[in-house]
């Protein structure tokens, strides 16, 4: 038996680094410094990302700095924020499939005499934000106590005593709330016996390898987080946060439990995301449940979005905490799957997924992995002069055949197309930069793609 564990240890080893080494050079070049660009271009102090292409391997990268003249690595853990509800929302489905709960039932089975929390508000209606309950972190008392009494860890009883008059009637209308996965994490814990940390980590964390993944309070992650930039201290400029006289993170993460304190690696999220999307970690009817969506395109615990990314509809949720954002995304159409997490919160979600995730998505489709390894810097094509400063010659023993030519930037933007038999192309008009220059036949089949460089 040990004889055999050893062997599928070292053939699962073997698969591993060949998968890995499946991703093109040219594709990980390019999608390093697509990042790299996008966030200099934004003034993004640091990220990590992932993109993983199913069956393929994952590129992993980094760009920016932890503090001073320290870089971010890959392997330094990032607090995923909000994006900790799809965890608990899989854990709860779980559960399900185990026969411990129901998310049709009534919270008012587990969660006695809370005021403002009507029991019988059901599960579900708190992992898919329906339940109308009012969002702890906006009750006045908050940033008194966070700033008065620094030092308190939180309990859920005691973020729970926080919900000030619901909203509207369970099922009646949708508002995101924390408060409503303190609920289920609450849930959780009363239903299973275990810390919800021990649920996580037994239910999906060990199952699915996840090894880089954990809730702040957990282990003693703190020495392998980078230094976290903040603006909400004074409200104008970022602070790194370990320059303050107190630490604050003990008290904000306690606070933020089941609805938003867990911290990952960008290689280990978007391992989760497709596990999950692609039907690992649930069985079929629990991911019907999943997905299906109410009124706000949210299901339990994530988003859909139609046709909302480069014409692709995807699976996505995003997080938020003091000194960090994270964004993530699955393609349904491709199942390529993107994970970027900051080290500062001045980057909203909306920023860091309009510009860091939709580049690294662009670079996915433009250059699709499969293909063979010749289309990449084709050796049967020639473009010259590179770098260039006015025109690019294309040859090819095959001159007579229609080329649609496609030039992008390191963002993915179309800076250039045409589709004939001319073979001297202008580039007087493009600035300064790299780009990647596409060749496709009349088939429709990508032949060619290389770096170009435009130097004036």
């Amino acid at each position: 038996m040990k004889k055999t564990n050893t062997m599928l240890f070292i053939a699962l080893f073997i698969l591993s680094a060949t998968l890995k080494a499946q991703l093109p050079a040219e594709l990980q070049t390019r999608l390093q410094t697509v990042l790299d660009s996008v966030c200099l271009k934004n003034n993004i102090k640091g990220a990590s990302a992932a993109v993983l292409y199913p069956g393929k391997g994952t590129w992993k990268g980094t760009s920016g700095i932890s503090h001073d003249n320290a870089p971010i690595n890959s392997d330094m853990l990032l607090g995923m924020g909000s994006n900790t509800k799809t965890f608990i929302s899989t854990a709860t489905l779980i559960l399900q499939e185990k026969g411990l709960l129901n998310i049709d039932d009534s919270i008012g089975k587990w969660i006695h005499n809370k005021p403002n929390i009507n029991g019988q508000i059901t599960i579900k209606q708190c992992l898919n934000h329906t339940s109308g309950i009012f969002e702890y972190t906006k009750n006045e008392s908050v940033n008194d106590s966070i700033f008065g009494n620094p030092g308190k860890i939180w309990t859920k009883d005691e973020l729970l005593a926080l919900a000030n008059e619901p909203y509207f009637a369970p099922g009646t209308s949708w508002k995101y709330s924390n408060t409503n996965y303190i609920i289920v994490g609450e849930i959780i814990e009363k239903v299973s016996g275990k810390s919800h940390q021990q649920v996580v980590r037994e239910l999906i964390l060990t199952p699915a390898g996840l090894t880089n993944t954990f809730f702040y309070d957990e282990a003693n992650v703190s020495s392998r987080m980078p230094h976290q930039w903040s603006k909400r201290f004074n409200g104008t400029s970022l602070m790194d946060m370990t320059k303050l006289e107190t630490d604050y993170n003990p008290t904000l993460y306690s606070m933020a439990s089941t609805a938003g304190s867990m911290v990952t690696t960008a290689e280990d999220n978007v391992q989760f995301w497709h596990k999950l999307i692609s039907g690992q970690l649930l069985s079929p009817e629990s991911f019907r449940q999943l997905t299906t969506l109410v009124d706000d395109g949210y299901g339990l615990g994530i988003f859909f979005y139609s046709k909302a990314l480069n014409n692709r509809s995807f699976y996505s949720h995003g997080g938020t905490y003091f000194g960090f954002i994270n964004e993530n995304m699955v393609d349904t159409t491709s199942g390529v799957c993107i994970s970027v997490l900051t080290n500062q919160d001045s980057v909203t979600n909306n920023t860091l997924f309009s510009t860091v995730i939709r580049a690294l998505h662009k670079v996915s489709i433009q250059m699709p992995v499969g293909l063979k390894e010749s289309v990449y810097n084709n050796p049967s094509f020639k473009i010259y002069p590179n770098p260039a400063s006015n025109e690019i010659n294309i040859e090819h023993a095959e001159n007579k055949d229609d080329l649609k030519i496609s030039i992008y930037d390191m963002t993915g933007q179309l800076q250039y197309e045409t589709q004939g038999t001319e073979r001297s192309i202008p580039v007087n008009d493009l600035k300064n930069g790299i780009y990647f220059i596409q060749l496709v036949n009349g088939k429709g089949e990508l032949i060619h793609t290389q770096k170009l460089i435009i130097s004036k």
